[in-house]
């Protein structure tokens, strides 16, 4: 049987067409795109390139790995606890952004806009993950790539000041969340603990023209490597 390469080919070109997109690479995902090479003479770090990979695989086949601990679903559910606690203890009255903004590649919806700041809210999942002490705030800050999240809100919103703030709300009394061998003590606040001091500040961080231009250089190249990876999915 003769096989047609050349009509293979043009729809095979037409597919791809329709699925080249460009990468978008959301805010909590920055500090994936921003690690730096071991090798100097490299020009993205296996961490970004793996994780290049993964956003092919989801965009060409819908396959996305989805990492879903009970961290994460009391960072969901229990957000607005942390913003009112936040406002509590900061006499402010934040209420949650709902505003995404896409430019340049980049994608972000801060939690929280203020005229001149931009605060992210991070619900820690029991006492002993939450940083009471200023140097474990900010190792926690760079540890989790919270920094390079704040500087896409600030490029995207052109708001020039960003802080990251660390709250310690009870964990809901549910077996979704608890099971009978964890510690209560380490998940109930509320009227035990002063509000004041479930609530820690990162230092402020400053928007920086030079590092936002690094970032728009680092996607240029994420970009092209992204494509191709695309191209090599399509093509098999």
């Amino acid at each position: 049987m003769k096989v047609n390469t050349k009509q293979i080919k043009a729809t095979n070109t037409a597919v791809e067409t329709d699925y080249l997109k460009p990468l978008v690479v959301r805010a909590s995902d920055c500090y994936k795109l921003m690690t730096n090479p071991a090798k100097k003479s490299s020009t993205l770090s296996q961490t970004t390139k793996a994780w290049l990979k993964e956003e092919a695989v989801a965009q060409v086949l819908g396959i996305k790995k989805t990492v879903l601990t009970k961290a994460i679903v009391k960072g969901v559910v229990c957000e607005f606890d942390s913003i009112n606690l936040f406002n509590k203890v900061m006499h402010t009255n934040y209420h949650p952004s709902f505003e995404t903004r896409e430019q340049h590649g980049f994608r972000g919806t801060p939690d929280l806009i203020g005229n001149d700041c931009i605060i992210e809210i991070k619900t820690s999942w029991s006492a002993s993950t939450f940083p009471f002490f200023q140097e474990d705030v900010e190792k926690q800050v760079k540890k989790a790539g919270h920094h390079w999240q704040c500087r896409v809100y600030m490029m995207l919103f052109g708001i020039s000041r960003a802080v990251v703030s660390y709250c310690l709300v009870d964990t809901p009394n549910s077996d979704l969340y608890l099971t009978p061998f964890d510690t209560t003590d380490m998940h109930r606040f509320e009227g035990i603990v002063d509000h004041q001091k479930r609530v820690s500040l990162s230092q402020v961080i400053e928007r920086d023209k030079a590092i936002e231009q690094q970032m728009l250089q680092r996607y240029e190249i994420a970009n092209h490597y992204y494509q191709n990876y695309l191209k090599e999915i399509y093509n098999k």
